[in-house]
């Protein structure tokens, strides 16, 4: 995934990534899809999160903005 794809994909989803509701928005596109169950949907959709944000850690339920943006930060993703 680069920027531009994980953009053009959320636009097909009506969501930035990082926006809220967009992982539950690309699950419910993609478990549909042949090939995606709702466990395969779930790991696409937050494959595309943790790319968005450079990191796994805006995982976590109920977090706010300023949490994930914290955490994001201090534990990055190399280039």
């Amino acid at each position: 995934w680069t920027d531009k794809s994980i953009s053009k994909f959320g636009k097909t989803i009506g969501k930035d990534p990082k926006e809220k509701g967009f992982f539950d928005a690309c699950v419910a596109r993609m478990k549909g899809k042949e090939g995606f169950d709702e466990k395969k949907a779930r790991g696409f959709c937050a494959s595309i999160k943790d790319k968005a944000y450079g990191s796994p850690n805006w995982r976590g339920k109920d977090k706010s903005k300023k949490e994930v943006a914290a955490d994001t930060k201090k534990d990055r993703y190399k280039k």
